[in-house]
């Protein structure tokens, strides 16, 4: 009973979906969520009958997992939800029936208003997002704030395993850590998003990024307080992997994946158990850049900043593969 009147005092943050100007997020009771997660599942009893795995990304923002979690909504045989911070809904007592009904819900938001999220839309053509009635996959994309939620709450992974019965896995996406939090800084205040939005260009988006920068409202250098933030999200990911098994978790690099999509998304569906048709890879593979900028080049460094993430890329195994990669040029 005390849970149930917790849900009355407490709010979960969800995504804001509006379209091309999709970036923000909105507080909702959770006793509203409750309601909609449960009369989701009620209205689709069967969706979820053949669930056998539940997927939750374990990342850094900024790191490509969006893109990664919309490609996996793509396949006929998994649903991911966008922003949706499913650890935070574990955390907050809500159960699995409701969580599930909650992400399903949210994908079809999402795909309904063109999968766009900061100025980019990660719908991928000729694939079906959202509804299937043939699911063995569902899972939650906001890697970050499972990261964030754990710090907070080390019994998470243990409350998790209460909440659902189907085999748990975790996708872990880094991207080199100098581009990572080049764009943390960037993108602090959210009017680089702004930027983005009104700026699909890539001449004209870089012209006004300049300006911005000129004029103090993006960061021309990089951030020390995301720097530090960058910190914390890795110790607590090298904490939270004493909890899990091997087999739970599938590290991906995202510089690596976008330069062999056919590759990581094979492994991706591996990993997941499920089976990518030849036209899935294809379609999927359409919505990648194989070619990466630089976010790091876009910002000012310190001597002292880039050491710093050094030692930070080398007391993380999961980021020694790019201590090779440590020039700002």
């Amino acid at each position: 009973m005390s849970q149930f009147k917790s849900w009355f005092s407490k709010t979960h943050s969800v995504p804001l979906f509006q379209k091309e100007q999709s970036r923000k997020h909105i507080q909702v009771p959770i006793w509203k969520l409750a309601i909609k997660g449960k009369s989701h599942s009620i209205l689709r009893p069967k969706a979820f009958k053949r669930v056998n795995s539940f997927v939750q990304f374990l990342s850094f923002p900024r790191s490509g997992h969006s893109l990664i979690g919309s490609l996996l909504d793509a396949h006929p045989n998994a649903i991911v939800s966008h922003e949706l911070d499913a650890m935070g809904l574990i955390h907050k007592g809500l159960s699995k029936n409701i969580i599930y009904g909650l992400i399903e819900n949210n994908s079809n938001a999402f795909t309904r208003h063109g999968r766009f999220w900061n100025g980019f839309s990660y719908e991928v053509k000729n694939q079906l997002h959202g509804d299937s009635d043939c699911l063995t996959v569902i899972g939650d994309k906001k890697g970050d704030w499972a990261v964030r939620w754990f710090d907070k709450d080390p019994q998470l992974i243990t409350k998790l395993r209460q909440t659902t019965d189907d085999k748990i896995r975790w996708i872990l996406v880094t991207r080199n850590p100098l581009d990572n939090i080049a764009t943390l800084s960037l993108r602090k205040n959210r009017t680089y998003d702004e930027v983005r939005i009104q700026h699909k260009s890539g001449d004209t988006f870089a012209a006004e990024l300049k300006n911005k920068q000129e004029s103090g409202t993006i960061a021309a250098s990089v951030r020390d307080d995301m720097i530090a933030d960058y910190r914390l999200l890795c110790n607590t990911i090298s904490n939270m992997q004493h909890q899990l098994a091997d087999e739970e978790v599938l590290h991906v690099i995202y510089e690596d994946f976008c330069a062999d999509p056919d590759k990581g998304l094979s492994r991706l569906c591996d990993f997941l158990n499920i089976e990518p048709s030849a036209d899935y890879l294809r379609n999927c593979s359409a919505k990648i850049t194989k070619s990466l900028h630089k976010s790091r080049q876009r910002v000012e460094w310190s001597q002292t900043q880039v050491d710093e993430v050094r030692d930070i890329a080398q007391n993380h195994e999961f980021l020694n593969c790019y201590l090779n990669d440590m020039d700002i040029k």
